[in-house]
């Protein structure tokens, strides 16, 4: 699907040896700054994909996000799969929890506009009202469901599958604060060792385009 459409990301450039870390379901009071000291620690950025309701409720974690650099995207308001929701109340939805973010942290709203819709569910219809209310899917390479198995066999996960152009799904809320600086503190060296560099899905969506425009432009004669 990706290969078919230019608004959803599942990989970025497959020649280059960049990872995005992103962070579902926050923010939460708890977990969200367990990450931020482990990303901090390590200087690698992230992307974190936001629940409306949540950022509402904890603003200062949307401008403490911002501030150590991270980039900030949406997941929902509420954490309803797409394909069950109604149109409308859908745009209401995202349209509200992008006017959360930007004016939390003064980023002009029609900036923020990538989305990982809750559980990676979504229909041909929702994506064409998607691109045409001028959201961006976030897909991924790799999702450990760490929230119900053993922190060591998330890590083997994220390892084994990384590949150039790598989207790793962790996240930031209900509880999992604990296993996923866990993680983190195990997989980001590893990466690292491996020369990879970590990179915001902004700049993955930039590393593609221009890996299509230069392959459209050809070899220069």
């Amino acid at each position: 699907m990706q290969d078919r459409s230019p608004f959803i990301l599942w990989r970025g450039d497959a020649s280059r040896r960049a990872v995005a870390l992103t962070f579902d379901d926050g923010p939460h009071p708890r977990d969200t700054p367990r990450v931020l000291d482990v990303l901090a620690k390590h200087d690698v950025r992230g992307t974190f994909h936001l629940v409306g309701r949540y950022a509402e409720q904890y603003p200062q974690l949307l401008r403490e996000i911002h501030q150590c650099g991270h980039q900030l995207a949406l997941h929902c308001y509420r954490h309803v799969p797409f394909p069950l929701e109604n149109l409308s109340r859908l745009r209401t939805h995202l349209d509200l929890t992008r006017n959360i973010i930007s004016q939390a942290c003064g980023l002009a709203a029609e900036t923020i506009k990538d989305l990982r819709p809750p559980y990676g569910a979504f229909n041909k219809k929702n994506l064409a009202h998607l691109t045409e209310w001028g959201y961006r899917l976030v897909m991924w390479t790799c999702i450990p469901p760490h929230w119900m198995q053993p922190v060591g066999w998330s890590i083997r996960q994220v390892t084994e599958s990384l590949v150039p152009g790598a989207v790793i799904v962790l996240h930031d809320g209900h509880g999992h604060g604990r296993r996923v600086t866990e993680i983190l503190e195990a997989v980001i060296p590893r990466i690292k060792s491996l020369g990879y560099e970590f990179v915001r899905v902004e700049e993955m969506w930039k590393q593609r385009e221009q890996a299509a425009a230069a392959r459209e432009a050809g070899p220069k004669s």
